[in-house]
């Protein structure tokens, strides 16, 4: 009895009982692991990795962007897991099924995002490839090891991803060092003279028709600041984009070179720079609001990424920049991958909303058609507007110098870049969607109407960059530097709206007209009286005729040429050169295109003679624009439609800034004897606000319809809504109406 007892097995250690348990949950780990690679970091990375603009939009830094690879990758399954772990301690078998569950659902969301991804299938459809795709995986992976065999022979390809994002995607050149402010500066000879201040302001996707009325004057009923502009600035009438993106247009302004190699708009792809030049060699102060590009290295512009457009946009709810920011929007970005509806082209796409929310509007809010409104609630607007990051803090930095104290002013605004949603009182519309996208891979949809629609609200936001522009004036006229300023405003690219064509990046000799010609406005110091100068400029020519003016050199060679002696040579051709990518060079007529962008369309598409409501007076039945519907005979009803958040119109409050102007949604039913494109009538309140035709959606019938109506007909408070089918004979109208649902 005691030699048994002296030999009696020792009770296992913690960590022998321990083992087993950490084993299983790190193999749950390793699975949920592999699985959220699938579905969430690589799909998400690799949209990312493609799309710099992203982070460029945020201003990101290398760390940022670090943190953000890694977050994507560890962060879903970490949150997953810690749902398995709190599971197991009700139990093993609660922490099975709740695994499966968890395994169930992503394999659900892997089996939706390949369908979306190699078939044409959305919507409800999708949903029933993903039950069915989570249910059938789960039932494998309960029954048999194949499944979980596989899911941790996965386990490492995160890992990949992750490596593969920051180390190959063309992010990787932003976590190169940006160069310091004496490896930027190019050695250059010292600036003669007392140079006054260099403001230049880059619009965005903003062809030069959309100033001109049909004699090819700037429209000064619709856009007075540019008007105004013009009596003291050289207006360069024949000034063309050199390229159709944003990332490949800014550096050929900034260096004077055209895009010969596909490279990052950043300091360390493109050292040598206005910026690094100015701020480097000739010791100027920087203010620099870039937003989509980083030419402006952190050494000569500190403040670069607390100035980021994307921090604020100007709206008090805006994403914050850098890695808050970025976190943010990537999140929004991975449910519109995970979502049954159509992928957003690239994440650009998705920064637009806030990156067009400019604080430009707010004094028009408050002096607008509810300019007699509660005066305190007015004022409430006002600060929600001009709170935060955006156009206003680039005006903001713009202060009273002494002689001698050089600075450059420099702001890019994507504006009056999509999305469309500003009214020309400085008040927006909510985004809604009308059937399939407008424009898929950069060409619009073959359908006229939405097309014209869409340049009827182009035309509505060029009115925000035209604020902008009087804002910029003044501010100027206000610190005493307007007259010793060099001011420069332009746009990066134009673009146009012709149903079935490119918008922008590829353009034909159809569309060059609207793509290249852009407006490029230059007030040397000094300068009180206009000139129209029809020289064969291009955008490289901007930084060799600034420098020019200025009385700087330019160390390095550029394709450029100076404009600013009126009586140097001038190009040799008159051809314009375009590259729809870096490398790639296109050639256009220049006289006959320069001919057909001097033909103006402000008076062709609205009715400025008619004052605010002439923006709406659009489309073939403009004439019934602000009509009240009781002058005009009814007859009986046209059938049904279903109306895009119906909802708004019963609670309208004009002075928040925001107002539901764009009417539209689909006819949903129709009278035997309505014809088969139908013409809608919008009515607020008993008075004709706008009028659509109709227009297919991915091969229906068209039945779908669109059009903006005047926020000045809208109260606070219920508002009545109506729609009518426009039957038309000869001179006779009658309106038809419709019953509406949401």
């Amino acid at each position: 009895m005691t030699l048994e007892a002296n030999h009696s097995i020792p009770a296992p250690s913690h960590w022998t009982r321990l083992r087993p348990v950490l084993g299983r949950q790190l193999w749950l780990f390793l699975e949920l692991f592999a699985l959220t690679g699938l579905v969430v970091a690589q799909p998400l990375l690799d949209v990312l990795g493609r799309a710099f603009d992203f982070l460029l939009f945020h201003q990101a830094d290398a760390r940022d962007i670090v943190v953000l690879a890694v977050t994507i990758t560890l962060l879903p399954p970490l949150i997953l897991w810690s749902l398995d772990v709190l599971a197991g301690l009700l139990g093993r078998r609660i922490q099975a099924a709740v695994h499966l569950l968890l395994v169930a659902g992503l394999l659900g969301l892997l089996g939706l995002e390949v369908a979306k991804k190699v078939t044409p299938l959305r919507g409800p459809a999708l949903v029933v490839v993903g039950v069915l795709s989570g249910a059938g995986a789960a039932l494998l992976y309960a029954t048999g090891p194949a499944v979980r065999l596989w899911l941790r022979y996965l386990s490492p390809a995160p890992v990949a991803f992750l490596l593969i994002f920051l180390l190959v995607s063309p992010v990787a050149a932003l976590l190169k060092a940006p160069p310091t402010a004496a490896a930027a500066a190019a050695p250059g000879a010292a600036m003669r003279g007392d140079p006054g201040p260099i403001v230049i302001v880059l619009l965005d996707e903003f062809p030069l028709n959309s100033l001109l009325d049909r004699q090819g004057r700037i429209d000064r009923r619709l856009y007075p600041n540019f008007a105004s502009l013009s009596q003291h600035s050289t207006w360069y009438r024949n000034s063309t984009a050199v390229v159709g993106m944003t990332g490949w247009a800014v550096p050929a302004l900034m260096t004077g070179r055209y895009p010969a190699e596909d490279r990052l708009p950043i300091a360390s792809q493109f050292p040598y720079n206005l910026f690094t030049l100015l701020g480097g060699t000739y010791g100027y102060k920087m203010h620099v609001f870039e937003g989509m590009s980083q030419l402006c290295p952190p050494a000569i512009c500190p403040d670069a990424k607390k100035s980021s457009l994307s921090a604020a946009g100007g709206r008090a709810d805006a994403p914050a920049g850098g890695l808050r920011g970025v976190l943010g929007d990537s999140a929004r970005l991975w449910t519109q991958i995970a979502s049954t509806r159509e992928l957003t082209e690239n994440p650009e796409a998705a920064l637009q909303e806030a990156s067009a929310d400019v604080d430009a509007g707010a004094d028009a809010v408050a002096a607008g058609p509810d300019r007699n409104a509660d005066p305190a609630r007015r004022a409430e607007v006002v600060k929600a507007y001009k709170r935060g990051i955006g156009f206003q803090r680039f005006l903001s930095s713009i202060r009273p110098s002494g002689r001698g104290k050089r600075a450059v002013y420099f702001v890019h605004v994507l504006i009056p870049h999509q999305p469309w949603k500003y009214l020309p009182s400085g008040r927006t519309y909510p985004q809604r969607t009308f059937g399939e996208p407008l424009a898929i891979n950069g060409r619009w949809t073959s359908e006229r109407w939405p097309v014209e629609n869409t340049y009827q609200r182009h035309l509505m936001q060029v009115a925000v960059a035209d604020r902008m522009i009087g804002e910029l004036i003044k501010r100027l006229r206000d610190t005493g530097l307007y007259d010793r300023s060099l001011v420069a405003v332009t746009a990066d690219h134009g673009m146009s709206f012709n149903a079935g064509q490119d918008a922008r990046a590829n353009p034909t000799e159809g569309t060059a007209p609207d793509v290249l010609w852009v407006p490029t406005f230059i007030k040397r110091p000094g300068q009180q009286t206009g000139s129209v100068n029809d020289v064969n400029w291009e955008h490289v020519d901007l930084l060799p005729t600034i420098a020019g003016l200025m009385n700087f050199s330019v160390p390095w060679p550029m394709d450029g040429v100076s404009w600013a002696d009126p009586t140097a040579p001038q190009r040799p051709r008159a051809e314009k050169w375009f590259y729809p990518r870096p490398g790639l060079r296109q050639v256009f007529r220049g006289p006959p295109n320069q001919a057909i962008a001097l033909h103006g369309v402000t008076d062709r598409l609205l009715r400025p003679q008619d004052g605010y409501l002439g923006w709406f007076q659009f489309g073939p039945h403009a004439d019934l624009v602000g009509r009240r519907v009781d002058s005009l005979p009814a007859a009986p009803g046209g059938g049904t439609a279903r109306v895009s958040g119906l909802d708004d119109y019963r609670r309208v409050d004009p002075s928040s800034g925001q107002v539901p102007s764009w009417v539209g949604g689909q006819l949903t039913g129709t009278a035997p004897d309505v014809p088969a494109r139908p013409t809608v009538v919008a009515a607020i309140n008993g008075v004709i606000g706008g009028v659509s035709e109709t227009f297919s959606s991915a091969g229906s019938d068209p039945t779908w319809f669109s059009a903006v109506v005047p926020d000045s007909l809208m109260r606070p408070g219920d508002n009545h809504l109506q729609l009518f089918v426009l039957e038309a004979a000869g001179s006779r109208q009658r309106l038809r109406p419709l019953t509406l649902t949401g």
